[in-house]
């Protein structure tokens, strides 16, 4: 049975907005489509808060440190610490304090380096937008944008806010969302969304903007319609701040050999009382001789070796390009026997390269007439820049392409007269050039 499209009397409270018909859109954000007055927007910006991440409050300093200092092994150390101060001077049990000390410190700095997540996913954000404010485009504050603004979004621009596109088309970089490099196109929807849109996921829609991607190629205006938290990056952030850490099996395992040590050690010390007071020894005697076998028993050398082996494992891991938030994950990671991971961007550089060059029905070697004017045709039909390893994926392959074929004094970049981005639905880029002198006129188109 054939979808109707959907009418502004079944838009609920659970309804995502995003996906709702653009009339219904405006109307509920009291906006229209040639954007929000100056005086509106900063009224809206007091209302909704900075378009901004924000940082769920972890646990304090002092209380991280308390955690770390009355782990159970940690409590073992202790118990050594003080029987060794009371049998054995002062030296052993100051020893075997700064062991706790230094164990515990740099435990506390390993554990405050993963609270770093959302302010790492904060990056994404830009630092400015450009939004129609009172009929004029301006360049603004992105933490000032507020939902009703039209926001323009052209080549190499990064997506301040959760917007639905009003017109054009872009292709899209979502890695930051999604986790896929490959780019993909939104476009403004030529119909309205039916009853059976609603049911589709966000990242999905076809005519959304989601903040934190980047805009590979093309240009389009979007109304914003979420910001701050409110955006899917920013339930992504918060996410990361709202979860807990489960202790590795290596943590586990260390905790229960903790408390089997501690058992064995006072079963043996409470149990030689009697026994050295049998011997002929005197009450005093004995429990001097029981509280020596108790320190006996306590490894204290045991977690700061444990403590340097994961270190050492986390150097390894950072000279190889990995990163480790917590000691204990090298064990964890140490114990996989499968992970199942997307490939692109992951176990892949997410570099591409050209392999080939082939112009007409042959393939062209260095110097030859038609690979330069190929390369001329690369570097004329391109907005990417190299040096800066700035712009779309496939066009700084195409310019390394270029310079591979010929340097760029044999194969000059051409003066272009006007650019046609990227359009998704015709598949190609066109641009007109004059040519450098020397070169043949023209202009150039590439797909």
């Amino acid at each position: 049975m054939p979808t109707t499209p959907l009418s502004k009397d079944v838009l609920g409270a659970d309804v995502e907005l995003l996906l709702v018909d653009v009339d219904v859109l405006l109307q509920h954000l009291d906006c229209d489509a040639s954007g929000l007055s100056e005086a509106e927007a900063e009224r809206r910006l007091a209302v909704t808060g900075p378009n901004q991440l924000t940082v769920e409050q972890r646990s304090s300093l002092p209380a991280a440190l308390l955690r770390q200092l009355t782990h159970p092994l940690a409590l073992l150390l202790w118990l050594a610490a003080a029987l060794a101060l009371g049998t054995q001077g002062v030296t052993l049990g100051a020893a075997i304090i700064c062991v706790i000390a230094l164990n515990a410190g740099f435990a506390l700095v390993q554990e405050r380096h993963a609270e770093h997540a959302v302010a790492a996913l904060a990056l994404y954000l830009p630092p400015h937008a450009t939004v129609v404010r009172d009929g004029r485009r301006r360049l603004v504050d992105a933490a000032s944008v507020v939902p009703g603004d039209v926001m323009l979004v052209d080549e190499g621009a990064a997506v301040s806010a959760d917007a639905r596109i009003l017109e054009g088309a872009v292709e899209l970089d979502m890695s930051a969302v999604t986790g896929e490099s490959a780019p993909v196109t939104r476009q403004a929807a030529p119909t309205p969304p039916t009853a059976a849109d609603l049911g589709r996921r966000v990242v999905d829609a076809e005519d959304v903007l989601l903040s934190g991607t980047t805009c590979a190629s093309g240009e389009a205006l979007a109304l914003v319609v979420h910001t701050g938290m409110s955006t899917e990056l920013g339930r992504i952030a918060g996410l990361s701040t709202r979860t807990h850490q489960d202790p590795s099996p290596l943590e586990e395992q260390v905790r229960r050999v903790a408390w089997l040590i501690a058992g064995v050690a006072v079963a043996v010390g409470v149990a030689f009382l009697p026994l050295g007071m049998l011997a002929g020894l005197s009450f005093t005697e004995a429990s001097v001789f029981a509280i020596g076998l108790l320190v006996a028993n306590v490894p204290e050398g045991l977690l700061p070796t444990i403590t340097l082996a994961l270190a050492v494992g986390v150097a390894d891991l950072a000279r190889r390009g990995g990163l480790v938030k917590r000691l204990s994950a090298v064990e964890t990671l140490g114990s996989t026997d499968v992970i199942c991971t997307d490939k692109t961007g992951t176990l892949t550089q997410n570099r591409m390269q050209v392999h080939s060059v082939w112009s007409g029905s042959a393939r062209r070697t260095i110097g030859d007439p038609e690979a330069v004017r190929l390369a001329r045709v690369l570097r004329s039909c391109s907005t990417a820049d190299r040096e800066a390893n700035l712009g779309d994926p496939t066009e700084l392959a195409l310019l390394d392409a270029a310079d591979r074929v010929c340097s760029a004094a044999l194969a000059p970049r051409a003066s272009v007269e006007q650019v046609f981005h990227f359009d998704p639905r015709r598949r190609l880029m066109s641009v007109v050039a004059v040519p450098a002198a020397g070169a043949t006129s023209g202009g150039h188109e590439v797909g």
